[in-house]
């Protein structure tokens, strides 16, 4: 069966928190991951972190072998560099259409000023890479790159053959439904559709063998770049406690993010839109009191009346999803189910 990850508020909201824990707690064969550079995934675990542009957060789960679809981008050094690391030699598996961004591609997006400052791309050059696949101009794939040679594997072949079998796929989708092209809040969006749909047919993967579709949130909202904020905080004191504690901070583009309250409707959609059946919240340890409690009982006021307000949210919207995983800390091993 599959289970997917998606970002319910505009991107960073802890997605590679919670896929590392689905991961490294659960039975799967294949973490998969698409999207492109531009949207890092942060993982800590003893108090080590990795930020990772492409490779899939469940990598801390030796047992699972790492799938860069069909709709991934990178670039070859990035990923190399993330391999080497994160020690993945023997277990990723990539898909011979996944995109590589070139240094012309990064160079044109950087040179366009309606990418970097209207809508405010970190410029790595997915956009572009996108843009010229879309005009079915010259690619570069991955299949074209000797240095990837021994990591091609015909990906939906490889997946599917794994569900007949009935094994378990984890798959790790990209930002989230405010910066859907379809979806958010355009014009300032992404290239690309956020929601688990857009995640399956990407992986080269179809709807009827999906088991949970995870949604995660925070108490929340940030953006790295410009676009809607509902009740957007400005007092430098407050804001200084989510970039510190909080670490709202883009982990592709190193920009402080802005930061607003929780927005209702954005929740409403995303549960609604990505099918969402099991919801996931991270930094509760924001609200004060909350550092590393491992039981609901023991949150503090504030954080209880948090979790109550979105049962009661979810209760109205299909499908009805409960609340299952919440972390109260950096760690990954901060995150637990309730």
């Amino acid at each position: 069966m599959i289970d997917i990850v998606c970002g319910g508020q505009a991107g960073d909201e802890g997605k590679g928190k919670i896929s590392a824990y689905l991961s490294y707690t659960g039975n799967y064969e294949y973490c998969v991951r698409v999207g492109g550079p531009n949207a890092g995934h942060t993982v800590v675990q003893n108090g080590q972190s990795y930020t990772l542009k492409n490779i899939p957060s469940g990598f801390l789960n030796p047992k699972t072998k790492l799938v860069l679809g069909a709709g991934a981008y990178t670039k070859t050094q990035w990923l190399l560099e993330e391999v080497k690391k994160t020690g993945t030699q023997d277990r990723l598996i990539i898909d011979p259409y996944a995109v590589l961004i070139t240094d012309e591609q990064t160079a044109a997006e950087r040179g366009a000023a309606h990418f970097m400052s209207h809508i405010g791309s970190v410029g790595t050059g997915l956009g572009q890479a996108v843009k010229d696949r879309i005009e079915r101009r010259e690619i570069r794939f991955a299949k074209d790159e000797p240095l990837l040679k021994e990591y091609i594997q015909e990906v939906p072949e490889l997946l599917n053959k794994c569900l007949d079998k009935g094994g378990n796929i984890l798959l790790e989708g990209t930002q989230g439904i405010k910066l859907s092209l379809l979806h958010g809040e355009y014009p300032f969006v992404t290239s690309r559709d956020t929601t688990a749909s857009t995640f399956l047919g990407e992986a080269g993967l179809g709807p009827k063998s999906v088991r949970d579709v995870y949604v995660v949130f925070k108490p929340y909202i940030t953006r790295v770049g410009p676009g809607p904020l509902e009740k957007e905080i400005t007092d430098e004191k407050e804001l200084e406690i989510y970039h510190t504690k909080g670490h709202e901070i883009g982990s592709v583009s190193k920009r402080l993010r802005r930061v607003g309250e929780f927005e209702n409707r954005a929740a409403a959609r995303a549960i609604m839109i990505n099918n969402c059946t099991k919801i996931a919240i991270t930094h509760l340890d924001m609200f004060p009191g909350n550092d590393r409690v491992r039981k609901e009982e023991d949150f503090s006021a504030q954080a209880k009346q948090f979790l109550a307000d979105l049962r009661a949210l979810s209760a109205q919207v299909y499908p009805h999803p409960k609340i299952a995983l919440v972390s109260t800390g950096p760690d990954m091993d901060d995150t637990f189910a309730i």
